[in-house]
């Protein structure tokens, strides 16, 4: 049986994700289809694609979600089995060998399977984040699994959560997510030879280099596009963060927490992130 190519963004939130996906899905062979790790959440709720539709009207899944032609304690059962499978606190079981289980398994081979069917491109990303997500589809033999572990300054992201928008954080509250996303992000990264690395400030001074750095590395090609585009058009995705309401979106670096943030809190957040401040090479 060919198995299906995936690639999948983990690490953590307000890392700039939207952003990387949305550029990866300009590409030839990519096609982003948002955090799918919310998909059966959005289906029960009757939630809406990044186009404004409901799923089941919207031009891309509407035709997915007829092809999988769910019932409702499907929809209930697989979103359950979701969030009681893929949540931060069982990564730690994961890692020490806990399967999938039958069910889990079923759900996300018949979400790709039914995706593949309604894409002509070769790859399909998934940006849920969620290390644990990236752990259990690992185990299936079915996917073809690579994956983008993303970093950004802990002040970019403490900046980020606190705008009053979306899901807001405290900054002690972001500090502790963000050293436990990231130390399971990085560790995923050092035991797999299938994930590579990314830092978001890198990313936006140069998207056509690490583009091509994911290509060559990645999907074992090389990416034909001379040059990206100066402005992008927003896919049809499941999350995501407000970026997602726009039609296209632009590369724009965020260095907001510069001026928005004040130096002592600067210093004292890069002090309480140290290991991963240093690891990535972020100035103080």
């Amino acid at each position: 049986m060919k198995k299906k190519n995936i690639l999948y963004l983990l690490g953590s939130g307000r890392s700039g994700t939207t952003l990387l996906a949305t550029i990866l899905n300009s590409t030839n062979d990519i096609s982003t289809t948002g955090e799918l790790h919310q998909f059966y959440t959005y289906l029960q709720n009757k939630s809406s694609c990044s186009c404004g539709a409901l799923l089941n009207e919207c031009k891309f899944w509407r035709l997915v979600v007829k092809d999988m032609d769910l019932s409702k304690d499907e929809i209930q059962n697989f979103q359950k089995r979701q969030n009681n499978e893929e949540g931060h606190r069982y990564i730690p079981s994961i890692i020490l060998g806990r399967k999938a289980s039958e069910d889990y398994i079923l759900s996300q081979e018949n979400l790709f399977n039914s995706i593949e069917n309604h894409t002509t491109k070769k790859w399909v990303l998934d940006s849920s984040k969620y290390i644990g997500r990236f752990l259990l589809l690992k185990q299936m033999p079915s996917l073809k699994l690579k994956g983008i572990y993303v970093i950004r300054d802990v002040r970019g992201v403490i900046n980020s959560f606190n705008k009053q928008v979306q899901t807001p954080r405290k900054p002690i509250s972001t500090i502790l997510y963000y050293i436990l996303t990231n130390c399971f992000g990085q560790l995923v990264c050092w035991m797999n030879k299938d994930v590579i690395k990314v830092k978001y400030e890198d990313f936006i001074d140069n998207p056509h280099e690490h583009v091509q750095r994911i290509y060559n590395i990645l999907l074992d090609q090389n990416h034909n596009d001379d040059a990206l585009n100066d402005v992008f058009q927003m896919p049809h995705i499941i999350g995501g963060n407000r970026l997602k309401s726009s039609k296209t979106i632009k590369i724009k670096k965020d260095t907001a927490w510069k001026t928005t943030i004040s130096r002592p809190k600067q210093i004292l957040y890069y002090l309480l992130c140290l290991p991963f401040m240093l690891l990535n090479r972020y100035k103080l």
